[in-house]
C-alpha cells in the first residue's frame, strides 16, 4: 500500500511540475461598463497539460442588460453560473469549446482566438465564440471578447 501511495505521489508531482496553470479574464466588449467591470467580465482558471491542450472552468459574469427584468436576469444567471472549457492551441491561435455544467449539448459554444504575449507571462487574447445551437430564429448568438491570461 505504501508503494502505491508513493508511486501516486511521484506521478502527481511530476504531472504538476510539467504542467502550466492559467488564470483568465474575458471582458465582454458589447456590455462594457467601467463602473461595473466585475459584472461584465468572466473569470477562469485553466490547467495546461502540454503545449496543445488546456482544460478549465470559468465563472460567468452577471451581465448588465438595461432592457432585462429582474426575473429574467435571475433565470439567466442560474443557467450560466459556471462554464467548463477545453482549448486546443496551435502556435498563437486557439480553438475553444465551452459549456455549462447543466445541459452540456444544449449550451455548447465553439470559438477561436488569438493569443500573444504582451509582457512576460501576461497574454492578450481576443476571441470570438458562438452557440452551436440556434435560437428560435435562424441566427446563432456570437460574442466577441477581449481576454487577458496570465500563465504560471
Amino acid at each position: 500500500m505504501k508503494k502505491m501511495l508513493l508511486t501516486a505521489a511521484v506521478v502527481f508531482s511530476t504531472l504538476i511540475a510539467s504542467a502550466q496553470f492559467m488564470v483568465t479574464a474575458d471582458l465582454d466588449l458589447e456590455d462594457f461598463d467601467a463602473e461595473n467591470l466585475t459584472e461584465t467580465t468572466d473569470f477562469g482558471f485553466g490547467y495546461t497539460f502540454n503545449e496543445t491542450w488546456t482544460v478549465g472552468a470559468m465563472i460567468m459574469a452577471e451581465g448588465v442588460h438595461e432592457d432585462e427584468t429582474e426575473e429574467e436576469h435571475a433565470d439567466h444567471a442560474d443557467e450560466e453560473d459556471m462554464r467548463l472549457f477545453v482549448r486546443y492551441n496551435m502556435n498563437n491561435i486557439y480553438l475553444t469549446a465551452n459549456t455549462t455544467t447543466e445541459d452540456f449539448s444544449d449550451n455548447l459554444r465553439f470559438g477561436a482566438g488569438y493569443s500573444f504575449a504582451a509582457f512576460g507571462n501576461l497574454y492578450i487574447e481576443p476571441n470570438y465564440t458562438m452557440d452551436l445551437s440556434t435560437d428560435d430564429g435562424d441566427e446563432r448568438n456570437g460574442t466577441f471578447k477581449l481576454g487577458l491570461a496570465y500563465r504560471f
